[in-house]
């Protein structure tokens, strides 16, 4: 089966995405309005989407906002060991997350 795989990506106009642990912009409430409702709104009913962090991202969200709700949620990271908590999966790279979500359900 082939599935599907979008991506929302944010950058700077010089290509950052992170200053001292948080964005190198200012809080853009349609942006993450945007975020949420893209990544809330599966494409089947009775499913949820996947939303792809690595760690650092995992931590700069605020502790009582973790996991993002509705969605399910995998951090990449190598140094890790286990999922940190509030996170349903952890992987070491994206190719490993990708073949996570491969395996039949």
């Amino acid at each position: 089966m082939v599935r599907t795989l979008n991506s929302i990506v944010a950058v700077s106009q010089n290509m950052g995405i992170g200053k001292n642990g948080d964005l190198p912009w200012p809080p853009l409430r349609n942006e993450f309005k945007y975020f949420q409702r893209m990544t809330t709104t599966a494409a089947a009913e009775g499913k949820q989407n996947l939303v792809i962090m690595g760690r650092k991202t995992w931590f700069s969200i605020p502790e009582k906002s973790r996991p993002l709700k509705d969605r399910i949620n995998l951090v990449l990271s190598r140094e890790l060991k286990e999922p940190p908590k509030g996170a349903h999966f952890l992987t070491k790279s994206l190719d490993d997350a990708l073949k996570l979500i491969e395996e039949p359900e």
